[in-house]
């Protein structure tokens, strides 16, 4: 607006200098001196006025660009939201996702869902059954990646593939414990992590494992009932056995072996005969008694 208050005016000089030059005197030194000012004036005010035009439209286009948005937009919201909502996304999708099935040479007996102590039990053909953990190899090229109720997911040359429960006959959940599903199939072996349908259970502010199912001959040379809460083997806690299942084998010439359990409330001390227990059990897993 204000540059063009400053045009109009200079506009008006110009034409008021024009008419003065028309009616000039040249013979009177005072008129040509003062239209010589006036021309001089109009002079400075056309460079004044340009300089000022320059100067708002620097400023101009130095405010427009502060106000232009940054181009990579897209690059930024993957660095800040990106990595989250995939993680995210990828979990919901392995939950109900169906995936191409796993080739080996063995069946999932059962699964332990119990965080980082989560285990699965395979009987490979042949072959005594074996207790597994995220991270381990299942055979050259194919890592477990995943333990998931009734599956596990592995990786096989970068894809992730699926092995399924044959039978997932009973999915049991103890109240303020993970989801663990047991296979009850009807064989003669089957998991040291799974051979007493064990269910983990919260009790007294630590984990136990919860027995069902006990077949009549564990009944017979132990004193173990249906429902007992398993709270420690021999000082060692349930949690120290689940991260290390074969460590039950040390015990197996134990003519008594220290169990404590939870029984109808009340917590007790039961001796368990493990070498008959044992020689009994390691045939059916694959082991010498």
């Amino acid at each position: 607006m204000w540059t063009f208050l400053l045009l109009t005016d200079l506009q008006g000089l110009k034409d008021q200098w024009r008419s003065w030059l028309l009616n000039v005197n040249v013979n009177n030194s005072r008129e040509l001196i003062r239209a010589l000012m006036l021309g001089v004036s109009i002079l400075i005010s056309v460079l004044l006025i340009a300089a000022i035009v320059n100067l708002a439209i620097t400023e101009s286009s130095s405010r427009l660009e502060s106000f232009k948005r940054p181009k990579p937009v897209k690059m930024l919201a993957w660095n800040w939201f990106g990595a989250t909502k995939s993680s995210v996304a990828v979990q919901v999708l392995q939950q109900s996702a169906v995936l191409q099935d796993l080739s080996l040479n063995a069946d999932l007996l059962g699964v332990i869902i119990a965080g980082n102590a989560s285990s699965a039990t395979l009987k490979f053909k042949g072959r005594p059954e074996k207790v597994f953990k995220v991270g381990d190899q299942l055979k050259s090229g194919v890592a477990l990646v995943e333990i998931q109720p009734f599956r596990i997911l592995a990786s096989e040359n970068g894809v992730t593939k699926q092995l399924l429960m044959k039978k997932p006959d009973a999915v049991m959940k103890a109240e303020g414990a993970p989801v663990v599903t047991v296979s009850q199939a009807k064989t003669q072996g089957f998991a040291l992590a799974n051979m007493f349908g064990a269910v983990p259970v919260n009790v007294a502010g630590g984990q136990g494992l919860k027995v069902n199912n006990l077949s009549a001959d564990v009944k017979m040379m132990a004193d173990i009932r249906d429902g007992d809460v398993v709270l420690q083997v021999d000082g060692l806690s349930v949690q120290d056995l689940m991260s290390n299942p074969m460590k039950l084998i040390s015990y197996s010439n134990s003519n008594s072996l220290p169990v404590t359990v939870m029984r109808n409330g009340t917590e007790e001390t039961i001796y368990v005969n493990a070498a008959s227990l044992s020689a009994k059990l390691a045939p059916a897993i694959g082991l010498k008694p």
